[in-house]
């Protein structure tokens, strides 16, 4: 009898069962510290280190521009005002500084808001002192001149009162000429002594040569070796600004240099005695 082969049985597929995912346990925060330096105090305290070793550095490091007066001449000095600020005014005295005009007066009211303090500041530093008035042609040259003598008080010593003129105006030369002698006779009457003039080099060419010759003159006249003028029996030619962009120490701006012309005794006796 025949027999008949059975197929072989095919087996199921197995399955895997799903694998679970067993979770990590977290990890516990770490806590912060107390009682620890902030990190902006460090940020705060590399700033300041910065800034100290910056001043030191420009402090004796940096070549600071020094002051370069004209050949010939050996007592120096300098004019200044409220553009100044505040000024040290023993520094300026330990860098040659002999004399120094200080601005007073504007006009027929206004003072100088650093006026007082300047004056005071340059007497307790020993240096020779002088005020100067701002003259405005379009004012009354007494008013003016009254402005000036009610708020400075000269004593023996100081240098005699500065007319500044500088502004020429719009009134005939006859009359601005009158004018400013309105103001020098009521100073030299109030203090006793001649006024000086201040004036710059060409304002004095075109407006005033021939005519205050008598008093003693200031006169401005940059980026030049030598003042183009010459002292004479007829000309007192007393001070020569040379700058107006000078480098003095205890003074943290440019500040106006000038030189005077004759010797520390010279510059006594123009004084008022």
């Amino acid at each position: 009898m025949a027999t008949t082969t059975k197929p072989p049985l095919k087996k199921a597929p197995t399955v895997k069962p799903p694998v679970k995912r067993v979770a990590k346990p977290r990890q516990p925060r770490k806590k912060q510290r107390t009682g620890g330096v902030p990190k902006r105090f460090w940020v705060g305290l590399a700033v300041l280190v910065g800034i100290a070793l910056l001043v030191f550095y420009v402090e004796y490091f940096v070549v600071k521009p020094k002051p370069v007066w004209p050949e010939g001449h050996t007592i120096y000095g300098i004019d200044v005002s409220h553009y100044q600020k505040d000024i040290e005014w023993v520094k300026v005295r330990e860098h040659e500084i002999t004399f120094a005009f200080v601005k007073a007066t504007e006009g027929i009211s206004l003072r100088d808001k650093k006026f007082e303090q300047n004056w005071a500041g340059a007497a307790e530093a020993g240096i020779i002192r002088g005020a100067y008035h701002f003259y405005l042609p379009y004012l009354d040259p007494e008013k003016q001149a009254k402005n000036f003598t009610s708020k400075v008080q000269l004593q023996s010593g100081d240098l005699p009162p500065v007319l500044d003129v500088e502004v020429r105006g719009r009134k005939p030369i006859d009359k601005f000429r009158k004018d400013l002698k309105v103001w020098l006779d009521h100073v030299e009457n109030a203090y006793g002594t001649k006024p000086i003039i201040y004036t710059g080099y060409s304002f004095y060419k075109d407006y005033l040569q021939g005519h205050f010759d008598s008093y003693p003159l200031w006169i401005a006249h940059y980026d030049v070796p030598k003042l183009n003028l010459e002292r004479s029996n007829t000309r007192k030619l007393s001070f020569w600004q040379h700058t107006d962009k000078g480098f003095i120490g205890g003074i943290d701006a440019t500040v106006d240099c000038n030189v005077f012309y004759g010797s520390m005794r010279d510059l006594k006796s123009l004084c008022i005695p």
